[in-house]
């Protein structure tokens, strides 16, 4: 008895066992069709579901506001040095900013986003109340979105692994990490991680940069990063592999 003998008699007994008739027997075959079916593209759609390819890098540095003299003096480096000698009169002119630190995220030598730490006294004629912290911290890009669900450019201070993803706000502008009366989200709050995306044609690489701002936002501290190179795939606010 050949393959098809033997399914063409188990067929009918299956039949007359359940009473179905010729015309049943083709619907349900029609059905049996369409759920093999749909399980077959299920598993070769998540087959070919990009794999998570993590880029992860060590960064470490800190920016400080210093507006000792003394303190800028024993200092060499360039922004120190600028500043010192606005203090010390050579430079007329006031401290509105102390620069910006860029940061190159994919190694092609190109600045991706920048941190800086303004002063906001210049831009408020008026004064700020003595009790207030003039300093604030933000960060920008002029192709980066930043996670921010506060809507109002107050970039959100992540936990270790929150989930970083397309289904939250994300902003184009500059976003703010610490500023007077504590209304940024990581001004004293110790390591948290700042959750950003990077435009790559019509998707999307999620990734995450592990900060530290200081409650008076007169220290920022550049930990590290990483980023998901899988175009549109989620990562974990610290996830590095």
């Amino acid at each position: 008895m050949n393959l098809f003998k033997w399914h063409n008699n188990i067929v009918n007994k299956t039949m007359r066992n359940f009473g179905i008739s010729n015309y049943q027997a083709l619907w349900l075959a029609f059905i049996k069709g369409i759920i093999i079916g749909a399980a077959i593209i299920f598993f070769i759609s998540c087959n070919k579901q990009s794999k998570d390819n993590i880029i992860h890098q060590i960064v470490d540095k800190e920016y400080v506001v210093i507006k000792d003299v003394a303190t800028l003096q024993s200092s060499n480096d360039p922004i120190s040095s600028h500043i010192d000698s606005i203090l010390s009169g050579f430079i007329n002119t006031t401290i509105i900013s102390t620069g910006q630190k860029g940061l190159d995220l994919d190694g092609d030598e190109s600045t991706d986003l920048y941190f800086e730490i303004i002063d906001l006294q210049p831009y408020n004629p008026g004064g700020l109340p003595t009790h207030f912290d003039s300093l604030a911290a933000r960060v920008g890009s002029s192709s980066i979105q930043f996670l921010d669900n506060s809507t109002w450019h107050y970039a959100d201070a992540l936990n270790e692994s929150d989930l970083i993803n397309e289904d939250q706000h994300w902003s184009s502008d500059n976003v703010v990490l610490g500023t007077f009366m504590n209304s940024g989200q990581f001004n004293g709050h110790g390591n948290k991680y700042l959750g950003f995306r990077t435009p790559n044609g019509s998707d999307y690489n999620y990734g995450w940069i592990k900060l530290y701002c200081s409650v008076h936002n007169d220290t920022l501290r550049i930990l590290e990063y990483a980023y998901n190179e899988s175009n549109n795939n989620s990562i974990l606010a610290g996830q590095t592999e």
